[in-house]
């Protein structure tokens, strides 16, 4: 027969998480263009383009070669990188640069210097990409390509925070590389927010709801001439009066577990775990006369005030389960609602 006791207790804890997303580029070809380079980024036999012939038309079989690193980079606009080009097996290793096949590039493919920088052009050109090629400077016949792909980049300061109900939290976005850029701002979708949510001024000022929302948010900013441009924080509201009563919650753990028996608490149901879950979990790892301590059901402090402990079992290990309410919540590692 299950067994229940009261004790005082615990404390209420939240989670935060984040996400952060870029998206490149200002039409569909610069989109596809970003999606080719971030995929060939991840595999490591992607190589650069490597042509050598002579004058008859005829591959040459000398083992001289010429190779860019990296060959595939992303870029904002008006941003650099810096690209090497390695010649082997001849004494002459001096490159000649291009951008398109311009030699040097130019203002709108984006230009490269003698030492292979590549500056981006200040807006992202048609295609949204260019070709960077080294030519070798003792063979003209052999050269080698990388590709580069300039996107509008957008990110946002912080990337996660906790926010005290009814507080404000200032986010900054900064747009290829400007703090403070002219970005739209959205809550969980929702321009500007709500009342539900916490709204967000043009600015970037986040004024978080009188109410602790079910699950954690999502504030996003995106580039007013880019729609594909964005970047987004994840923010965890909190209610410190309950975040307090989770405090005396758990404090009271350890003395309920004692009194009943329990050797080990190590186990305890996270604010986004399930029931099931955290059982499945808890059963894993669980030793003879080990308790689970379950979050507490409600979330109201003035109710947070008592533990209950009953026995179960779990693949024949006898075990104990903590609570917060004056009910059964568990029996044979089955939830009573059902869960």
């Amino acid at each position: 027969m299950a067994r229940r006791r009261s004790h005082p207790v615990f404390r209420i804890a939240l989670r935060t998480g984040t996400a952060a997303r870029r998206t490149c580029a200002p039409n569909v070809f610069a989109a596809c263009c970003c999606l080719f380079a971030a995929c060939c980024s991840l595999l490591s036999g992607c190589s650069a383009n490597i042509i050598r012939g002579d004058s008859s038309g005829q591959l040459d079989q000398s083992s001289a070669s010429i190779s860019i690193s990296p060959n595939t980079s992303v870029v904002a606009p008006g941003q650099t990188v810096q690209l090497f080009a390695t010649v082997t097996d001849e004494a002459n290793t001096l490159v000649s640069w291009a951008v398109n096949g311009v030699p040097g590039g130019n203002s709108s493919v984006g230009t490269v210097s003698p030492s292979g920088l590549y500056l981006a052009p200040s807006t992202a050109p048609i295609g949204g990409s260019a070709t960077v090629s080294a030519t070798s400077v003792a063979d003209s016949s052999m050269s080698a390509n990388a590709l580069v792909t300039i996107c509008n980049m957008v990110s946002v300061n912080p990337t996660s925070a906790s926010v005290e109900i009814g507080t404000t939290l200032q986010f900054v976005a900064t747009l290829n590389g400007i703090a403070n850029a002219n970005v739209v701002w959205s809550v969980e979708g929702v321009p500007g927010g709500n009342s539900a949510f916490g709204t967000i001024s043009a600015s970037g000022d986040y004024s978080a709801p009188a109410v602790v929302p079910n699950s954690s948010l999502t504030v996003t900013a995106v580039d007013p001439a880019d729609s594909l441009a964005s970047a987004t924080a994840t923010i965890s509201v909190f209610d410190p009066a309950v975040v307090d009563a989770h405090e005396q919650w758990l404090d009271g753990v350890a003395d309920a577990a004692a009194a009943d028996g329990c050797t080990d608490i190590s186990v305890q149901q996270e604010a986004t775990e399930s029931v099931t879950d955290v059982i499945n979990r808890f059963g894993l790892t669980a030793g003879e006369g080990s308790c689970l301590v379950l979050w507490p059901i409600s979330t109201d402090p003035a109710v947070i005030r008592y533990s209950f402990a009953w026995g179960g079992t779990i693949d024949g290990k006898d075990i104990l389960y903590i609570s917060d309410v004056s009910q059964m919540r568990i029996w044979n590692a089955e939830d009573v609602a059902g869960n």
